[in-house]
């Protein structure tokens, strides 16, 4: 369902996503009350998943809603679901960034750029990843994700100056041709 919100997201039906998202929090809710007799079912690695792509749907919902990243505690996720739902939304922040250029929207995917570094700049800061499953494969990754993004929102940029100064200098030049 997490995936299936992402989708909608892009797609721009939020509302949409925003109720499969709460069906999502409905299903982890369930399954949290079901493992709390059994606390080693809480760090298996199909809920712990469960948990992550969560964080990462609703981060992605927020960040488009409301411009900010939510907190581990507007969540309720547990710390690892957290981080490492964090790093995976630097994917998705990718993918937006690139529909916006796609569009001509520029501005708007340099916002979305700004997030992917956001994300990665506050966590690289933080000691003890090691305890994290994958943590730093994910900041590498996400380090390389970031970096050829913000490659193809520069690109973009300059085409678009170019674009901007050879059509002030064909006005230009069509004006001096006129008697």
């Amino acid at each position: 369902m997490s995936g299936s919100s992402i989708m909608e997201i892009h797609r721009g039906e939020l509302k949409q996503a925003s109720a499969t998202i709460e069906k999502v929090n409905s299903s982890l809710a369930r399954i949290d009350e079901l493992s709390h007799s059994f606390p080693e079912l809480r760090s298996a690695g199909s809920v712990l998943v469960a948990h992550q792509e969560f964080v990462e749907a609703s981060t992605l919902l927020s960040f488009v809603e409301k411009d900010k990243l939510p907190s581990l505690k507007d969540l309720g996720s547990e710390s690892k679901a957290y981080l490492l739902g964090l790093l995976d939304v630097v994917g998705e922040f990718r993918r937006m960034a690139l529909n916006f250029l796609r569009k001509g929207e520029v501005k708007k995917a340099e916002s979305v750029l700004g997030g992917m570094e956001g994300v990665y700049e506050d966590l690289q800061g933080l000691n003890h990843t090691a305890i994290v499953p994958t943590f730093r494969v994910k900041m590498d990754a996400a380090r390389r994700i970031i970096e050829t993004t913000r490659g193809d929102v520069v690109t973009e940029v300059r085409r678009f100056s170019l674009e901007q100064a050879l059509t002030g200098l064909e006005r230009r030049l069509a004006s001096r041709s006129k008697p």
